[in-house]
């Protein structure tokens, strides 16, 4: 989900030349093929979706995601209970980015979602990943929090987050009984015998 951000050229000025950028849409690639094809004829650029990438196992050392993740989050009308649909999705793109990162690599997830939110999707003991999380941002200057979410390959989950993946496939809670109907005139006399 490169998109048409800088991020893959401001890698490459940083002094990691061999970076693969991949986005779904044609357009996207071939303008960044163009934009880039003079100053940084080593980048990659490749039309592909992430829940199905062509790469042989084992082909990267790192695997950097930025909001891609969050696309498939964007319909979900209670982030508490994830419709399964969008928690078979995010399965299987992390299935894939388990599977093209060589043992020892690295998976960087970086989203505005909180751990509460995003931590069970990442502990799955399947994907044979460690993982930790770091908070950026500063709330007191007014900017939005934001996560960094770093996953190790070949390193075992923490008991906490392995417990956090167990509970993604459990069934929803049953609701509880519905609250007591509460009788109320036509007057607005209520209002005066809240107690404040």
């Amino acid at each position: 989900g490169c998109g048409t951000s800088a991020l893959s050229y401001d890698l490459h000025e940083l002094g990691y030349p061999n970076v693969t950028s991949i986005d779904y849409s044609p357009a996207c690639v071939a303008a960044m093929r163009a934009r880039y094809a003079q100053c940084c004829p080593s980048l990659r650029w490749a039309v592909m979706d992430v829940r199905a990438l062509t790469f042989p196992d084992a082909t990267f050392d790192i695997v950097l995601e930025k909001g891609t993740l969050d696309v498939f989050m964007v319909e979900e009308t209670d982030p508490w209970n994830v419709s399964p649909q969008a928690t078979a999705t995010m399965q299987r793109v992390l299935a894939e980015v388990s599977r093209v990162l060589r043992p020892g690599g690295c998976f960087i997830s970086i989203t505005f979602a909180q751990p509460h939110f995003r931590k069970p999707h990442y502990a799955q003991e399947a994907f044979g990943w460690s993982l930790r999380h770091v908070t950026c941002g500063d709330g007191d200057t007014g900017t939005f929090h934001y996560y960094l979410y770093i996953m190790r390959k070949g390193q075992p989950l923490d008991p906490a987050d392995l417990a956090l993946g167990h509970r993604l496939h459990q069934p929803p809670p049953s609701p509880g009984p519905p609250p007591p109907a509460v009788s109320l005139d036509d007057s607005e006399d209520y209002l005066f015998a809240i107690q404040l």
